[in-house]
């Protein structure tokens, strides 16, 4: 898919309806998908979405808006050495 990083930039939000439906604005880019996991780049990192029977239902590349349909199990950013360090969160807690 092209890249959508020359849209105007609009607040990244995600709206979940009833598990199936989840409307995601702010996309900058939809890395890959298939019917288990959709990746889509946003400006708040990498979110990477889990399901069944995941489908991207409607796409507007001028305003980052993305609707996926399907029985949604997980969201998770994937934020590459924001969140890490030296020390996993209980080492910090006894030191």
């Amino acid at each position: 898919m092209e890249d959508m990083k020359g849209i105007k930039s609009k607040p990244h939000n995600i709206t979940l309806e009833g598990r199936e439906k989840l409307y995601i604005s702010g996309v900058t880019d939809v890395g890959s998908f298939n019917d288990n996991t959709v990746i889509v780049s946003t400006q708040m990192g990498e979110l990477v979405i889990k399901g069944d029977d995941l489908h991207i239902s409607s796409l507007n590349v001028n305003d980052g808006d993305v609707l996926i349909k399907g029985l949604i199990h997980s969201m998770v950013y994937e934020s590459k050495g924001v969140y890490k360090s030296d020390k996993g969160f209980f080492k910090s807690l006894f030191k």
